[in-house]
């Protein structure tokens, strides 16, 4: 993994982290989510005004999170591994997003799959290059999607949409993510950057506190969606027991072998 996995930029008062993991798609682990956690922060700390978040290249926006770290994963919660490596850097990361007062604006200038959809669910503006894909593939790995990531997606596309997105797994276009609601518009490619770039600049025009004042009367409004912290450990135990059942190691082993995997249920 290159020393600058997350790149960090400013133009004026706009934030630009750019996810550089080319050699495996843009995919994320803990460190990188880590460390765009803390460039958030910062961000805001240091007075921006719009943050955007893109991939690098122009073929992958993030393809999700990196998932020959799943044997780590797995170890750490059986109790053999590092504490670091255990899988919630993903949702918690996300959760970064909503919480920081500044908008952030998701440029999808590629295929956008999981971990990476779910960041960008949790922008508070979506635009995406026409022709880049969308994918939600846990159901493909053997596990369950976080339910933060599920709740984000229900107050999208609404409960039918998330379910069809979650059980099929299938690929999505950019146009049909826009007509489910997950995008607030489609552009051609060579305009992507342009726009995304004067949508932040007239953000960052308008008064900062009223801004921040809005985008925590948003959080206030969805607050009351909360997963409890039950339904939460469940969660995590539904999750736990699936990634040591043997379809999730015929799901890692048939993705290193490039090969469709076959599901036996258990």
């Amino acid at each position: 993994m290159p020393e600058d996995s997350i790149g960090v930029e400013c133009k004026d008062l706009i934030g630009i982290i750019t996810i550089n993991n080319p050699e495996k798609k843009n995919a994320v682990n803990n460190e990188m989510l880590i460390r765009i956690g803390q460039s958030l922060e910062q961000m805001e700390a240091d007075g921006f005004r719009a943050i955007i978040i893109r991939g690098t290249g122009d073929r992958m926006f993030c393809s999700g999170y990196d998932v020959s770290a799943f044997p780590k994963v797995a170890d750490s919660i059986l109790g053999r591994g590092n504490e670091k490596d255990r899988p919630d850097y993903v949702r918690l990361t996300a959760r970064k997003f909503e919480e920081i007062t500044v908008p952030v604006i998701a440029m999808i200038n590629g295929h956008c799959m999981g971990a990476g959809l779910d960041m960008a669910g949790a922008c508070d503006l979506r635009y995406a290059a026409s022709g880049v894909k969308f994918q939600i593939p846990p159901a493909r790995l053997g596990i369950t999607y976080n339910p933060e990531g599920v709740m984000r997606l229900i107050n999208t596309v609404g409960v039918g949409r998330a379910k069809e997105l979650l059980y099929l797994a299938q690929d999505v276009t950019a146009e049909k993510a826009y007509e489910m609601g997950f995008l607030n518009r489609v552009l051609p490619r060579e305009e992507l950057e342009s726009f995304t770039m004067s949508v932040a600049r007239n953000i960052a025009e308008n008064a900062p506190l009223a801004i921040r004042g809005m985008k925590k009367i948003f959080k206030y409004c969805l607050e009351h969606q909360k997963i409890t912290e039950e339904r939460d450990l469940e969660a995590a135990q539904i999750f736990q027991g699936l990634i040591q059942s043997k379809d999730a190691a015929e799901a890692l082993l048939s993705f290193l072998e490039k090969r469709k995997p076959v599901f036996k249920g258990r």
